[in-house]
């Protein structure tokens, strides 16, 4: 579904795709949360210092924040509006299911944050075999799955089509599936989470598959060494394209120079905040 829509993720060291400090003194929301040891301060592209690390737990007023970043940025994707016509309803449904997303990826999946003062990005992927959940996990989460059905029935049906269409359509090879990616605006960290995930799966040896709605950015993920699986295909009659790309693991050099070149050759302005650091699905 995109975004980052499918996960990726994996433990392992990270490439130098950034200019990187001796960890600062930085302000963190993540006070208090259960994280992995896996984390880093990077220099996002407007120079100022954040702080990326895993998440395992997260207090409720941690969530609520991650999921209401979440909410903002996907609200007007296409996909939701379709299911969700009604502004007011289109939030209250979008808090729901990020919710049930978050959850369940700090436990079967990855989360990764972004923060400086705030949480202002996060990355959702998922290892191998991994996504999409299984029926025990879903029933983990079944009083939130009855809310949303008893919210907008027609609107979960929607996403249960496209769903439908899309894991008709996914490799069978293993892989890495990138789900959900997306940055406050202004403050420049998409390129610097994307780096973080693709460092993990290329240390890993594993490839990395996307879905996203936002037609700008398989331009983007190219950049990086995306290749196109399907061009453009509809999931529900009548409603918005979707394209898959597939990424397969490269040596660590050619990978750090790829991402490198790929930040180098990024659009700036409007284009940027649109494709990165507003919302992609990764799926």
């Amino acid at each position: 579904m995109i975004g980052f829509a499918g996960m990726l993720g994996f433990a392992g060291t990270y490439l130098p795709w950034s200019a990187r400090r001796p960890a600062p003194r930085v302000v963190s929301s993540f006070a208090g949360a259960e994280t992995a040891p896996q984390t880093s301060y990077e220099t996002a592209k407007n120079g100022s210092t954040v702080e990326i690390r895993r998440v395992l737990d997260l207090s409720p007023a941690q969530l609520q924040e991650v999921t209401a970043l979440l909410a903002r940025s996907f609200d007007d994707t296409t996909l939701f509006q379709v299911a969700f016509p009604d502004p007011a309803l289109r939030n209250r449904m979008l808090q729901v299911l990020f919710t049930t997303i978050v959850k369940d990826a700090m436990r079967f999946g990855r989360v990764e944050l972004a923060c400086n003062h705030q949480v202002v990005g996060a990355v959702i992927w998922y290892l191998p075999g991994r996504y999409p959940m299984s029926v025990m996990r879903i029933l983990r989460h079944l009083p939130d799955y009855l809310r949303l059905l008893g919210a907008s029935p027609l609107g979960v049906l929607t996403l249960f089509r496209a769903q439908l269409t899309l894991s008709g359509y996914r490799p069978e090879e293993p892989h890495c599936h990138g789900y959900f990616l997306c940055a406050r605006p202004g403050n420049h960290v998409g390129v610097t989470l994307i780096k973080r995930v693709l460092s993990q799966v290329d240390e890993l040896g594993l490839p990395i598959y996307l879905e996203t709605q936002e037609g700008r950015t398989p331009n983007l993920y190219g950049r990086f060494g995306f290749q196109m699986v399907r061009n453009g295909f509809e999931t529900i009659p009548e409603g918005p394209l979707t394209w898959t790309m597939w990424r397969d693991p490269q040596p660590c050099r050619q990978a750090a120079k790829a991402t490198a070149n790929a930040g180098r050759a990024l659009p700036s302005g409007p284009r940027l905040s649109a494709a990165v650091e507003g919302s992609t699905r990764l799926v």
